[in-house]
């Protein structure tokens, strides 16, 4: 049985009592035959909790004076602790045999039932002479248990704030890949459009050349009509003076012709046109989806992009 006087000035009340233990006033004769009633006085000379029944006997039977006092009307008393069982030898529960020894060589509470296994023992200690003064170690214990406890109510927060902070990032990730993703839209339409515009210009420029290449050439090739029914002409009948004199015409245009001939064939003009990519921009596409990839800390979670 645990108990303390709630009027001692080096203790504090009975919320100092930590775990599943009940604060009970139990008639204390009753208990010791093994019956739980309910103690309605307190005998202040005898520090002992009687119920109705055993009041009379006590004051009849038990010498000395007896100062009692009805339980409610009293603001100091010495309380009884109900351990629920944990005062109870485990070996000898059932026998209601309670633990009122210690041993130290094995590290375990025994009854009087379990001291014939540690006779040998060589630290076993009354439990009536070590509790002499376990009300500041009890403390520091319960002082120890609130630390702790204030410790799991951290990591309790820092899970919490990990898993809503998780919940948010994949909103987050979705939103950053969507941006992402209508960023590059943007920029491709953007450099259509350019392309676009650019390959207009330059078939504009292109054709313009085309057309001053084909004119030129279709003057020379006129030019050649005329001439050659002509020569033809001059070769068949004409006298060697003739033949002597247009040859001598002939020659002047020809090389005429084939300057402009010679000049049309150094221009160079195109007759397709074809689009191409940056090579980072080939090599991000060749990686398919893993162009991006979940980047995640102790502190935040994101996404790369990898060029």
């Amino acid at each position: 049985m645990a108990s303390r006087r709630l009027q001692d000035s080096n203790r504090e009340n009975a919320g100092d009592f930590i775990g599943e233990c009940t604060v009970t006033q139990s008639c204390e004769p009753c208990m010791k035959t093994n019956i739980s009633k309910t103690a309605t006085v307190y005998c202040n000379d005898c520090e002992e909790f009687l119920c109705d029944t055993c009041k009379n006997s006590h004051t009849v039977y038990k010498p000395g004076k007896h100062d009692i006092a009805i339980i409610h009307a009293r603001k100091s008393v010495r309380v009884v602790m109900d351990m629920e069982g944990m005062d109870m030898c485990p070996e000898h529960a059932k026998e209601k045999k309670k633990k009122e020894f210690y041993c130290k060589d094995h590290c375990k509470f025994c009854c009087i039932e379990c001291m014939v296994k540690h006779k040998k023992c060589d630290r076993v200690e009354t439990l009536a002479d070590a509790t002499a003064d376990k009300w500041s170690e009890l403390h520091a214990l319960k002082q120890s248990l609130l630390t702790l406890e204030s410790g799991a109510d951290a990591i309790i927060a820092e899970c919490k704030h990990s898993e809503t902070g998780l919940n948010e990032s994949i909103a987050k990730i979705s939103s950053e890949v969507d941006k992402m993703r209508d960023r590059i839209i943007q920029l491709f339409e953007q450099a259509k459009q350019k392309l676009l515009s650019e390959a207009k210009y330059f078939k504009t420029a292109e054709i313009k050349r085309i057309g001053n290449k084909r004119d030129t050439s279709s003057k020379v090739k006129e030019e050649i009509n005329k001439v050659v029914p002509m020569c033809l002409a001059v070769l068949e009948r004409g006298t060697p003076t003739e033949q002597y004199i247009y040859s001598k015409m002939i020659k002047e245009k020809l090389h005429k012709m084939e300057s402009n001939i010679n000049e049309q064939k150094q221009i160079k003009i195109s007759s397709t046109m074809k689009v191409s990519f940056l090579k980072e921009l080939t090599s991000l596409i060749e990686m398919g989806k893993n162009f991006v990839k979940l980047n995640a800390d102790f502190d935040k979670t994101g996404i790369v992009l990898i060029c």
